[in-house]
């Protein structure tokens, strides 16, 4: 395991130009960096003229280089997961499963870089997949969860969910989907949104839409603030129970008694590294009683 864990950590070192030359000397004659050297290879063979893999490639360096693309919270795992995703990346046009998934667990973020340029960035407890061989043509994903979206312009870009879909040519938005709720916002460009009902809006920036057990509300927000994506998941009049969600997906706890407070809205925000401030930012503003115990917070009236 330790080996594999320095291996990865190579890659990411090699990928961002941080390795010494006798280092560098060293990894290219492993058998890990000619795996590498076999998908990129082959990567070159792609005759889609539409993927430009020299660009990806360099958007992928770049990223490493500044934010790693595939992280968890905890630092340390930066390298091995930055050198995880790069495999990922370049495994993903050899799967026989065309909509393999890309998927993270409890306070995971993971980076997607699509073949056309587009770029997503996945929060915790997240699925997102979509057809390789159709998509330069044909750009429709399927989202549970929530993800940041940063798509280049082009052919139409759908995002498809359990609870509605969003369409656009070239923005950048959020969508976060859950049982019965769906929510929107839209950071730059131009989104139209259609909600389970076929109920159409269209969204600019700063514009925000949800749809929560059939009821349509629409606001505005300030799009300068990227919410989780710098730290902090930020609500505006969201249900309770919808926070509650986020806040088990982020910190692997349960949150019992919930149901409870089912008519309950909360706005604000918590932090998405601190668990005991995120509960206290929360519960404290709500005026609700609640008792950790290792991974478990039972919530009660005051």
């Amino acid at each position: 395991m330790e080996n594999k864990k320095n291996n990865e950590t190579d890659l990411a070192k090699w990928l961002s130009g941080e390795l010494s030359p006798t280092e560098k000397d060293a990894f290219e004659q492993s058998e890990d960096y000619k795996a590498y050297a076999k998908i990129i290879n082959a990567m070159e063979k792609l005759s889609d003229p539409a993927y430009d893999e020299d660009e990806v490639l360099s958007k992928i360096k770049e990223k490493i280089a500044s934010q790693p693309k595939v992280r968890k919270l905890n630092i340390r795992y930066m390298y091995g997961a930055a050198a995880s995703l790069i495999l990922l990346i370049g495994l993903y046009f050899f799967l026989n499963n065309t909509t393999k998934p890309f998927q993270t667990d409890f306070g995971q973020q993971l980076a997607v870089i699509l073949p056309d340029g587009s770029e997503i960035i996945l929060n915790s407890k997240t699925t997102l997949h979509y057809d390789k061989d159709s998509f330069i043509n044909n750009r429709i994903l399927q989202l549970d969860g929530e993800a940041y979206f940063k798509v280049t312009k082009g052919s139409p870009f759908k995002v498809v969910t359990n609870e509605g879909t969003v369409e656009v040519l070239g923005t950048q938005f959020n969508v976060d989907t859950n049982d019965d709720f769906f929510e929107v916002k839209c950071y730059s460009g131009k989104v139209r949104v259609t909600n389970d009902q076929k109920a159409e809006r269209i969204l600019t920036k700063g514009n925000a839409h949800r749809t929560y057990n059939n009821m349509a509300t629409n606001w505005d927000f300030d799009p300068t603030n990227a919410s989780w994506i710098s730290g902090e998941n930020t609500f505006t009049n969201t249900p309770l129970l919808q926070v509650i969600d986020a806040l088990e997906d982020q910190y692997e706890i349960e949150i019992k008694n919930s149901e409870t407070f089912k008519d309950e809205y909360f706005t604000g925000r918590f932090s998405n590294t601190d668990r005991d401030l995120a509960l206290k930012t929360v519960f404290g503003a709500m005026n609700i009683a609640y008792e950790l115990n290792d991974n478990s917070v039972k919530l009660s009236k005051k």
